[in-house]
C-alpha cells in the first residue's frame, strides 16, 4: 500500500501542475459560504493543505448567542472523525506488544457489568472491532438519544452506554459482515483504558502529542475558550453543544480544530509518526466483507485520486477529512450544524484545487 508520493510529475498526474499555488482564499471562502447558506448552518471552517502551503477559510458564527465569529482556532466536536485517532492509539499499543490484532477481546472487556448479555461478544477480535466486522449491535439508537438529551452534561461510561444493547440481536456473525457500529469503538475505548489511566491520557500519549494536536481534547467543558456551539433541529437553532462536549467514549470523543485534523492525517499517513509502515499497511487494507474500510479509516478514490479519511456527524456538528497521498493534499472541514442537501464540500474543494 502506497503511503505518500512526492514530486512534480505525480502532481501533474493528479491534475495539480508542478509549482501550482493553492487557489486563493476567495474561491474557498465562496464555496464554504454557499454551503453554509444552502444548509442553513451557523458557521464553519474549511482547510486545504498542500505542498504549496495551507489555506483555511472560516465563515459564520461559533456561538449564535454571543455572535462570536468562527476562526481558524475555533474548536468543533468532530464526532466519528475521532474514530481514526482511537484506532491509531489502539494500533500503537498493538505495535508496543500490549495487544494482539487477532486475539479475542473477551479477557479485556469481561469486567464490564452485563457485558456477557451482548450476543457474540466472546467471539469478537480486536481487528473486527476496528474494521466494523464484529456484527455487534449499535448502541446509538433513538432510545439512547432520548436518554442523552435528558441529561446533556452526563459523561456516560462505556458500561452505561453498552447497557442499551444488552440482549439485542447481533447484526451478523463476527468476521462475516460489515456493519458500521459505534459499539465497536466504545469497546475500543474501554480496552485503551486497560493500559492507560484514562482516555485523555491514552490518546494524548499515543497520538495527540506525537502529531502536534495541541488544540484537541477528549470532550470539553462549557465556557472553554474557542468552542463552537452546535445547532440542530428546525431552523438549526437548538443548541446541542453540551451533549456533544460530554461525549467521551471511543466512538467520538474529540473536540478540536481542522488544523489539528490535518496534522493527524499527515503524522499518520505520510510521516509514520504514530505507527510504523507495516502496521499502517494493515490499517489501510479493507476487510473481506468491505474493501473500502480499513482499521478505523475509510479507503476510497475519485477523479482527483485515491484518498483516506473519515466523516463524522452528530446533532449540531459535522466534520469530514480526506488525505490524497499522491499529491500530499489534506482537505478538511468542520461545521456547527447539519447538512440538508447532497452538496459535497470536499468534492468542491478538491475540484477547485485541481483547477489551479
Amino acid at each position: 500500500m502506497i503511503v505518500s508520493f512526492f514530486g512534480g510529475m505525480l502532481l501533474a498526474l493528479m491534475g495539480f501542475p508542478p509549482g501550482s499555488a493553492v487557489a486563493g482564499d476567495a474561491g474557498y471562502r465562496s464555496i464554504l459560504e454557499a454551503f453554509l447558506a444552502e444548509n442553513r448552518i451557523a458557521g464553519g471552517t474549511l482547510l486545504v493543505s498542500g505542498p504549496d502551503g495551507d489555506i483555511e477559510v472560516s465563515s459564520g458564527v461559533a456561538d449564535v448567542g454571543s455572535g462570536q465569529a468562527v476562526r481558524a482556532e475555533t474548536r468543533f466536536y468532530i464526532a466519528s472523525v475521532g474514530k481514526m485517532v482511537v484506532a491509531a492509539a489502539i494500533l500503537a499499543d498493538v505495535e508496543a506488544g500490549k495487544l494482539d490484532l487477532d486475539a479475542r477481546i473477551w479477557p479485556l472487556v469481561s469486567d464490564m457489568p452485563g457485558i456477557g448479555s451482548i450476543e457474540n461478544i466472546r467471539d469478537v477480535t480486536l481487528r473486527q472491532l476496528l474494521d466494523h466486522t464484529s456484527g455487534l449491535a449499535d448502541y446509538l439508537s433513538e432510545e439512547f438519544a432520548q436518554a442523552s438529551a435528558r441529561q446533556p452534561d452526563r459523561r456516560w461510561t462505556e458500561a452505561e452506554v453498552l447497557a442499551f444493547v444488552h440482549g439485542w440481536p447481533p447484526l451478523g456473525r463476527p468476521g462475516q459482515v460489515f456493519e458500521y457500529s459505534n459499539t465497536n469503538y466504545v469497546l475500543l475505548g474501554h480496552i485503551l483504558k486497560r493500559f492507560h489511566p484514562d482516555m485523555e491520557t491514552a490518546l494524548r500519549t499515543n497520538v495527540l502529542s506525537k502529531a502536534g494536536m495541541t488544540a484537541t481534547s477528549v470532550g470539553a467543558a462549557p465556557g472553554e475558550h474557542n468552542l463552537a456551539h452546535g445547532y440542530a433541529g428546525s431552523g438549526g437553532r437548538n443548541d446541542t453543544s453540551r451533549e456533544a462536549w460530554a461525549r467521551t467514549t471511543g466512538d467520538g470523543p474529540l473536540v478540536g480544530t481542522a488544523g489539528d485534523v490535518a496534522r493527524f492525517m499527515r503524522a499518520l499517513l505520510r510521516d509514520s509518526r504514530l505507527i510504523g509502515p507495516e502496521l499502517l499497511r494493515e490499517m489501510l487494507s479493507g476487510s473481506e466483507p468491505e474493501e473500502d474500510y480499513g482499521l478505523g479509516i475509510g479507503i476510497d478514490g475519485d477523479e482527483w485520486g485515491r484518498w483516506y479519511g473519515h466523516s463524522g456527524g452528530d446533532d449540531g456538528f459535522e466534520a469530514d477529512v480526506r488525505y490524497y497521498p499522491e499529491s500530499d493534499v489534506v482537505i478538511a472541514f468542520s461545521v456547527n450544524g447539519n447538512t440538508r442537501t447532497d452538496t459535497d464540500l470536499l468534492d468542491q474543494a478538491a475540484e477547485l484545487y485541481s483547477e489551479r
